[in-house]
């Protein structure tokens, strides 16, 4: 054989061993398209079921879904989700978690709803403190306080980006449509809830409902002069309450960074202090 065969040959075996190579790979491709991948079943949704439920069987269906997709906080037994108390609207097809559940605990619906170290604060409304009805569980406020200061009036955002717990008795949003309420259900800290009573005792309250995508900080003005702003998350307390007793009547005041606030009656008396 010349060397023209002999290269000729060599070149048939290296395209054919080619050919098997690459026959083999697509065969293996298809296979694994056609093969199921191994599936979990999840607990789903089977209707919607709106904030503050008590979750029952009616409530759930087991769905098998890829292993590869499944969130790692997904409940995957019936008995794991019976008997939680839901934390958010849960729509019918979603894969329920663990982080959307809370545990049941004593006393009301609400107060399992309430984040650890917050507090439930309920203020009396009307159609005009209260947006005209459009607040809804779970929306978000500021507080602002209308007050008078040596015979003029003024007005204090004391608390902002607040939550709504609840609108009178009900705590789920199922409806959306605006509703007059008598009363307004707030999540505050210890700190918060201290602020919210002094203003409420200084003068008119009025809710400012917040856009949900809206998380800008406010500066908080009421006997906090060193503009320290209070976030609805708690903070270190920023007022200090200090008893002081007279002869003739018993004064609360409120001390700031550089003044002290005294309340006699209905009278407010600022008196600066020296560091």
């Amino acid at each position: 054989m010349n060397n023209k065969t002999i290269l000729f040959v060599l070149l048939s075996l290296i395209f054919g061993v080619a050919a098997v190579f690459l026959a083999q790979s697509w065969l293996k491709s298809n296979s694994d398209a056609t093969n199921p991948q191994a599936s979990t079943g999840v607990i789903t949704m089977a209707t919607l079921v709106p904030m503050g439920t008590l979750l029952e069987r009616k409530h759930l269906k087991m769905t098998p879904m890829p292993s590869s997709i499944i969130p790692e906080t997904a409940i995957k037994t019936f008995e794991g989700a019976e008997g939680m108390v839901v934390k958010q609207n849960l729509y019918a097809g979603e894969v329920l978690r663990s982080e959307r559940l809370t545990v049941k605990g004593e006393g009301s619906t609400l107060a399992s709803l309430i984040t650890p170290q917050m507090r439930a604060v309920t203020i009396r409304v009307n159609d005009v403190v209260g947006v005209a009805g459009f607040l809804l569980p779970g929306n978000r406020v500021d507080v602002l306080n209308l007050f008078k200061r040596g015979g003029r009036l003024q007005t204090d955002v004391v608390l902002a980006n607040i939550k709504i717990l609840a609108i009178d008795q009900r705590s789920s949003n199922d409806e959306n449509k605006p509703k007059l309420v008598r009363a307004v259900t707030l999540e505050l800290s210890l700190e918060q809830a201290e602020v919210l009573m002094i203003a409420k005792g200084r003068g008119k309250l009025q809710l400012a409902l917040r856009n949900p995508n809206d998380s800008t900080k406010v500066e908080l003005a009421l006997i906090n002069e060193a503009k320290d702003t209070i976030n609805s998350e708690p903070t270190a307390a920023a007022v200090k309450f200090i008893p002081v007793v007279s002869k003739d009547t018993i004064q609360v005041s409120t001390k700031t960074s550089s003044k002290v606030y005294l309340l006699k009656g209905m009278k407010e008396q600022v008196v600066k202090v020296s560091h």
